[in-house]
């Protein structure tokens, strides 16, 4: 977090304090990816196992510590999810990157550097 600049800390921290929920029912047939954290966390076990049964086909991205910020304390795992679960929206009126600034070789590149990023991940 020492190297974070203080801007950002403070973007973070704000996105985690936002009142602000979704109608489940709403998105229960969009791709979910639920970010939990094995250690200690504001959500109880059974908050968690609800959510889960709320999101039933959705993807479980683990993080093995985090707390209650992982976004801040474990942001290249987090960013590494965020990017897997949005591979699912590439050349679909909902990628976060616009097709005509990536070129064929930036594709290739990237589809490699997640494929492998991933596989450290999971070798965690």
């Amino acid at each position: 977090m020492d190297s974070l600049p203080q801007s950002e800390l403070a973007s973070r921290l704000t996105l985690n304090c936002q009142n602000a929920s979704v109608d489940g029912e709403k998105i229960k047939q969009l791709p979910v990816t639920i970010l939990d954290v094995f250690d200690e966390s504001a959500l109880s076990t059974s908050v968690k196992e609800e959510l889960y049964k709320c999101y039933p086909n959705s993807k479980r991205a683990h993080l093995k510590s985090g707390g209650n910020f992982p976004y801040v304390s474990r942001s290249a795992e987090v960013n590494l999810y965020i990017q897997i679960h949005l591979r699912d929206f590439h050349g679909t009126r909902f990628s976060a990157i616009d097709p005509e600034m990536i070129t064929d070789a930036d594709r290739e590149a990237i589809k490699q550097k997640l494929e492998t990023d991933g596989a450290e991940a999971n070798s965690e």
